[in-house]
């Protein structure tokens, strides 16, 4: 009987009384050494322009048996590393130069893949079908540079480093040291109870309201707000007090008159607090634009600062 091969790193299994004059010499060196190699090889694949398919031999040395495998090379276009549709994790050190908005994306001939994003060193997983960077993680330090997104419920109780493209669109909670350098999605609710470093822009979406005799706030949808006020409502309308207020929770409304008429006037729920006690009249100008800048001391103390008649 012929000797057979282990299904994810290809080592030799020889059969019963099969060799018997070379067993040994076969046992080392398409057993042992190869296991060697699995642990501990480190590995140089060189990318240029197009696809590299890394070698996987039954009994015999290749590339993908390697547990570190180190990017080279210049990339100037978009490319697949494709490494065997085994259960296997590879340590990927990009140390490639880039050319023309190209990406590297690690992946199996046919299963989903993950993009290894320049100058990042990380641990990728393969399930036997897809690739996924280790993304999440309890208690122990995170480094995430390839493109992630959580949607599922996330707690990172040690360090994070976010380097490159990284979406939450469920709870997540953060409670170690974080650094993010990346683009930033965080699009449900995100628990940050650490040190947090912000390297690129925090931006804070705009949320729309809806113009009506009583305009609804929500401060569950968001910090910063617009409000256009319309022909379509009446002359005058309230601003009514917020919804779901968190006390910390800073923010700013946009008051813009209407563009056709002007003159719309705007009255404020109690919760909101003026310098004073004055409540500001808004700018009645043709779309003339005032800013209220708030921030909630309380559950239904909104502290409101108005900047009126926003003009060049």
């Amino acid at each position: 009987m012929a000797s057979t091969f282990t299904s994810n790193i290809r080592l030799e299994l020889q059969a019963d009384g099969e060799n018997p004059n070379s067993w040994g010499s076969i046992l080392n060196q398409n057993v042992i050494d190869l296991v060697d190699q699995a642990i501990a090889a480190y590995t140089t694949v060189a990318l240029s322009t197009s696809d590299v398919t890394l070698t996987a031999l039954n009994g015999q040395t290749d590339q993908s048996r390697s547990p570190f495998l180190e990017l080279t090379g210049t990339v100037s276009s978009s490319l697949n590393l494709i490494i065997p549709n085994n259960s296997k994790s590879y340590i990927i050190n990009n140390t490639c130069t880039f050319e023309n908005s190209s990406q590297i994306t690690v992946k199996t001939l046919t299963g989903q893949g993950s993009i290894v994003s320049p100058d990042s060193t990380i641990l990728y997983v393969c399930d036997s079908v897809s690739v996924f960077p280790l993304t999440e993680t309890s208690g122990v330090y995170a480094f995430l540079s390839s493109p992630n997104t959580f949607t599922g419920t996330n707690t990172f109780t040690s360090a994070v480093t976010v380097n490159a493209p990284f979406a939450v669109s469920a709870s997540a909670t953060f409670s170690g040291q974080t650094n993010l350098t990346g683009q930033t999605n965080l699009t449900s609710t995100t628990n940050i109870s650490g040190v947090t470093t912000f390297n690129s822009q925090v931006i804070g979406a705009l949320t729309t309201l809806t113009d009506a005799t009583s305009v609804a706030v929500n401060f569950a949808n968001g910090n910063h707000f617009l409000l256009q006020l319309t022909s379509a409502v009446g002359a005058s309308r309230t601003l009514e007090n917020p919804s779901n207020a968190t006390i910390g929770q800073v923010g700013h409304i946009y008051i813009i008159q209407d563009v056709s008429t002007g003159s719309r006037t705007l009255s404020f729920g109690d919760s909101y607090k003026f310098a004073g006690g004055t409540v500001p009249t808004i700018t009645a100008s043709i779309g003339s634009v005032d800013l209220l800048v708030y921030s909630v001391r309380g559950v239904s103390v909104v502290d409101t600062l108005a900047a009126q008649d926003l003009k060049v």
